[in-house]
C-alpha cells in the first residue's frame, strides 16, 4: 500500500510540474509567478488522478443494481469518467488559451472536444471491460 501512495504523490508532483512547465512556455507576462501559481494549483488535482488510477482500483468495490446488465454497467462507468474527463479538459484548454492570449477557431475546440470524448469514452469503455474480464 505504501508503493500506491508513493505512486500518487509521483503522478501528483509530476502533473504539477508539467502544469508549471506548460504556463511558464506559454506565459506572455511573468511566466515565473504563472508557473508557481499554476503548479500549486494542479498538484491537488494530479494527486487525485493518482489516487485514481493506484489506489481507488484496488480498494473500491464495484456494485451492481439488480437487473442492470454488465454492459450498461460499463457503458455507465465510462459516460460519467468520460464527463470529468471534458471537465477537466476544457479547464486546461481555457486556462492555456486564456495565458497565451489566443484566440483559436471554435471549430477547432469543438472537434478537439468531441475527439477527446469519444476517445475519453472508448479507452474507459474498453478498460472497464478489460478489467471485468480478466478477474
Amino acid at each position: 500500500m505504501t508503493l500506491r501512495w508513493l505512486s500518487v504523490c509521483a503522478v501528483g508532483l509530476a502533473t504539477a510540474s508539467a502544469t508549471a512547465l506548460l504556463a511558464w512556455l506559454v506565459s506572455p507576462v511573468a511566466p515565473g509567478i504563472s508557473a508557481v501559481v499554476f503548479g500549486f494549483t494542479a498538484l491537488p488535482f494530479g494527486a487525485t488522478l493518482g489516487w485514481i488510477l493506484f489506489v481507488a482500483p484496488k480498494t473500491v468495490e464495484s456494485s451492481y443494481a439488480s437487473g442492470e446488465s454488465i454492459e450498461s454497467h460499463w457503458t455507465s462507468t465510462a459516460s460519467s469518467g468520460m464527463a470529468t474527463d471534458l471537465v477537466c479538459i476544457l479547464g486546461l484548454t481555457l486556462a492555456v488559451i486564456s495565458i497565451a492570449r489566443a484566440e483559436p477557431p471554435a471549430t477547432l475546440l469543438l472537434i478537439g472536444l468531441l475527439l477527446a470524448a469519444f476517445a475519453s469514452f472508448t479507452a474507459r469503455y474498453a478498460f472497464a471491460r478489460r478489467r471485468a474480464l480478466s478477474e
